[in-house]
């Protein structure tokens, strides 16, 4: 299994959960990233639940700051992950959307989040491997 999603499942599965989809994200890869794990969790405390209000997905937002981080800027592959998200999710990249489809297919919301982590870890490592 991917070595980041085996770390985003342990601190998924942490008791108690304490980190968002971003915040996981940006966790797994802090310190590949010579990040602090702690300063990375801030970092992206803000962005989960949609930047709080609902608003693109937080694991989107934190793939885009981890591409960002690798050095990953180009319009195409930017656009190359939102696209690619989206498109699973029937267009959707807002985390009030995501949800409530989520829930009107009777999904409860701590699998679905973790999915979406584990889509956008597949995405940053894919991407992250074509543009060596």
């Amino acid at each position: 299994m991917n070595k980041h999603i085996e770390k985003a499942i342990q601190l998924r599965n942490a008791t108690p959960m304490v980190n968002n989809c971003s915040q996981t994200i940006l966790r797994v890869y802090a310190e590949e990233l010579g990040l602090d794990e702690n300063l990375a969790a801030g970092i992206a405390g803000n962005f989960g639940g949609g930047m709080k209000c609902g608003s693109t997905c937080g694991a989107i937002t934190a793939g885009f700051m981890i591409l960002g981080a690798k050095g990953i800027e180009s319009p195409f592959a930017v656009n190359e992950f939102r696209r690619r998200i989206a498109e699973k999710h029937d267009g959707m990249t807002d985390c009030a959307e995501l949800l409530r489809a989520n829930a009107q297919k009777g999904g409860a919301k701590k699998p679905h989040c973790d999915n979406m982590i584990f889509e956008a870890i597949e995405l940053i490592d894919e991407l992250t491997k074509e543009a060596e």
